[in-house]
């Protein structure tokens, strides 16, 4: 039996993407279905041709909850077509205000988090997002982990936070963002030769009015080598493109202090390489150095670090 819930028109749609998550799937969407919210949600459950059990498992949530859960299922792998975004989002309820994201390998810890944030936004509406607190943890072990130097949720505390300060720490977790929908749609230069969805969307409802943290532990980041972010092929496509990334962002979102990211992009690309060989960074630069034959300083200096 699904539980009871407000009826009408969803508020908040729920942008959840799947691939080949069935070990970790239950999890996340055990997590949308036990929220406690005054207003009815729907969460968009999308499916990119797994071949494993994620599917299947889909289909029994969505059989049980037919309320929440919307399920896409899709026969070919749509990533690699760069269609996700737009079938994901054609397939929110057209009336929905705000969106949530949790992809498949992640989850919700807290009941009330969609109550609590949506609560906040309704409230002040100068906020274009709000996001929260979560757990990062290693998937070999279940045990809790930082990202790497100076890169913890943990810490997210209850103020403001300006479009430079989240871009130079790389602040929000995925699994925590709730956001105005209309932040979605705005159409960026070069986005192509970007790495990350996520910091475009978070530096766009910046730009377009106030970002908050809420200091509430309320989700869970899961690291894993099959993970977007992690994965061999994650890294690789990480340090080929990140030069055009970067000028990217300071192209598009003039609230970005570059002096302060510039020195970041700096202290990143150089300082962590040259004095931390054991850092993620370095052994980045290096692999660029040797695989594609270009000094570390063209990347500098094509971020605008050197001249």
């Amino acid at each position: 039996m699904e539980k009871n819930m407000p009826t009408g028109d969803p508020l908040v749609s729920i942008r959840c993407l799947v691939y080949n998550h069935e070990p970790y799937l239950r999890q996340c969407l055990d997590g949308f279905v036990m929220q406690k919210t005054t207003f009815p949600f729907e969460a968009i459950v999308h499916d990119d041709a797994s071949t494993d059990g994620s599917a299947a498992i889909i289909r029994e949530y969505a059989e049980k909850y037919p309320h929440i859960i919307k399920p896409i299922y899709e026969t070919e792998n749509q990533y690699r077509k760069g269609r996700v975004g737009r079938i994901v989002n054609d397939a929110m309820h057209p009336n929905s205000k705000y969106v949530a994201f949790c992809e498949g390998d992640d989850y919700w810890t807290d009941p009330e988090k969609l109550q609590i944030q949506v609560d906040f936004l309704e409230s002040h509406p100068g906020y274009t997002m709000c996001f929260h607190q979560a757990n990062t943890i290693l998937d070999e072990t279940g045990e809790e982990t930082d990202m790497g130097p100076g890169l913890t949720f943990r810490n997210i505390e209850s103020r403001d936070y300006d479009s430079t300060e989240l871009f130079v720490t790389w602040t929000v977790p995925t699994a925590s963002m709730v956001l105005n929908k209309k932040c979605l749609y705005i159409r960026w230069k070069h986005y192509k030769n970007s790495l990350y969805g996520d910091i475009y969307k978070v530096l766009a409802c910046a730009d377009r009015g106030k970002v908050r943290g809420i200091g509430r532990m309320m989700s869970v980041y899961r690291i894993h080598p099959n993970g977007i972010t992690f994965s061999p092929d994650a890294k690789a496509k990480y340090i080929r493109y990140s030069p055009d990334h970067f000028v990217n962002i300071l192209n598009n979102f003039p609230k970005v202090d570059k002096r302060i990211i510039r020195t970041e992009i700096a202290h990143r690309y150089w300082v962590r390489a040259r004095y931390d060989k054991k850092r993620m960074f370095h052994d980045m630069l290096m692999s660029f150095r040797y695989d594609c034959r270009v000094p570390i300083s063209s990347i500098l200096k094509k971020m605008g670090l050197f001249k």
